[in-house]
């Protein structure tokens, strides 16, 4: 039933006895049209949550669902008692056809498997900035003759290793009192100096600057916390003059910054992407001076040169477009047009650069993903041959292997199962087993618009599978 049903108003004591009537079997004839009514309602909403309810998807994916793994999708979508028969569910689009390399694929796999997560346990050599204590031996040491048998000298072997974790506050406050002198006769007064960074400095150090900094950037620690914990361990520091420290610090890289930027430009590849931000000060002006723009973002920019790359961080008014825009003005004019991993947002493009863009295939697979409740067996079918779109590409990297090596396998392997996704979604579409305009029409449209993007890693070196390649 596709026809909207007419709104249905009804008070709590209506349905209270409309409940009653229909329990007692005592119906009025009034009472049947409203049955009906409900019913068509009923039907109507099933059909409209099974293709509009993909935002209560995503809030689950956001709190509850950890990974977009096609294993978990198959389990989720498999009843209990069929999971015995896969349906074809873990292979790709080709229903068994082993000319994508689906075996091969499996057969590349690396071997090594990586070590047991979340057992604790690290060399003493990843401690990088530990303190080493040695401890010598309280009564011997090396030369000594063997107190075992009396005959022997003792030599040194590798020291053992144990390692202890002490905690203290992030910011130690020393208080100095230089001693004072006075004469009694003349009155003059001698004051015992101070280490000279103390009047050549101001009073917070530099490695507090930098704490405070890691802590708000790395660690998103805000500046308010920062104070409560500092009042709270003893030494209170307000957050304004921890926003001074990091303050600080900003403009004492800057010219590193600006040198991260030149390089970022000039680089091969270049991913961006954008999330919203909020930053009060910009949230005041644009409700004052610039009300038709209201967007806060931080973009995140990442470049790469071969095994090298620098990722930079923008926030303010402008989009990841206009950022990226900015930065390739310091663009070598030698250089030949970077390639540019993102998603399909037009606001990703820069407006007076040409890039290369290549569409992001994550994007692509999650609009399958996202409404496999609705589509349980094609989704499966779609999401299964990307994946082994992205095993490819992780074989390539596990066996280090050149771009154009990395091109000839995908154009061997992943070409062939990119197309198929595509024949297989339009067969779908064309037989009409599948509206157009549902959910799945759309999420097929969606990488069909975008097509030429979406594979420019099979015709050019480089490209990325997708904007989560770094």
């Amino acid at each position: 039933m596709k026809k909207r049903p007419k709104r249905l108003d009804f008070t709590a004591e209506e349905i209270e006895t409309l409940i009653e009537r229909i329990e007692n079997q005592c119906l009025e004839a009034g009472d049947f049209p409203l049955l009906a009514d409900l019913v068509r309602a009923m039907i109507w909403m099933e059909g409209s949550l099974r293709e509009k309810s993909l935002s209560i998807v995503r809030l689950k994916a956001i709190f509850g669902i950890k990974t977009e793994s096609a294993k978990r999708l198959k389990g989720l979508l498999t009843p209990k008692n069929n999971r015995g028969d896969n349906g074809g569910g873990n292979k790709d689009i080709s229903n068994g056809d082993n000319d994508n390399g689906s075996e091969d694929a499996s057969s590349e796999k690396p071997s090594n498997k990586d070590p047991a997560k979340g057992h604790g346990h690290r060399p003493a050599s990843d401690y990088q900035e530990a303190e080493l204590i040695r401890v010598a031996h309280e009564t011997l040491q090396k030369g000594s003759i063997c107190p075992a048998c009396g005959k022997g000298k003792l030599f040194n072997l590798a020291p053992g290793t144990v390692l202890r974790i002490v905690g203290q506050p992030w910011l130690n406050v020393c208080i100095y009192k230089p001693e004072r002198l006075r004469c009694p006769i003349c009155q003059q007064v001698f004051t015992a100096k101070l280490p000279p960074e103390l009047y050549t400095e101001s009073r917070v150090d530099k490695t507090a600057k930098a704490i405070v900094s890691i802590l708000k950037y790395r660690g998103g620690m805000p500046f308010y916390r920062q104070e409560q914990i500092q009042t709270a361990l003893g030494n209170p520091i307000s957050d304004t003059e921890i926003w001074g420290m990091t303050r600080d610090v900003a403009d004492c890289i800057e010219p590193v910054f600006i040198e991260l930027c030149r390089f970022a430009a000039n680089c091969e590849c270049l991913h961006n992407d954008d999330t919203t931000a909020r930053v009060l000060s910009l949230m005041k002006e644009n409700e004052i001076a610039n009300p038709e723009r209201k967007g806060i973002f931080t973009t995140g920019i990442l470049g790469k040169v071969d095994d090298k790359q620098v990722a930079l961080f923008f926030t303010g008014r402008q989009h990841a477009g206009e950022n990226l825009n900015d930065l390739l003005g310091m663009r070598e004019e030698v250089l030949s047009a970077p390639i540019q991993a993102c998603d399909a947002l037009s606001r990703n493009i820069p407006k007076d650069h040409s890039t290369q863009p290549g569409y992001c295939n994550a994007h692509a697979r999650r609009n399958f993903y996202e409404i496999a409740s609705c589509w349980p067996k094609e989704c499966l079918k779609v999401v299964s041959s990307f994946d082994l779109v992205f095993l490819y590409d992780k074989i390539a990297k596990t066996k280090s292997l050149t771009p154009q090596e990395r091109l000839k396998l995908h154009q061997e392997k992943s070409a062939p199962i990119m197309d198929k996704i595509k024949a297989y979604c339009e067969e779908l579409i064309n037989s009409k087993q599948i509206e157009p305009n549902s959910s799945f029409g759309k999420a097929f449209q969606y990488l069909k618009n975008h097509w030429e993007e979406l594979t420019l890693f099979l015709r050019i070196p480089g490209v990325p599978v997708s904007n989560n390649d770094n």
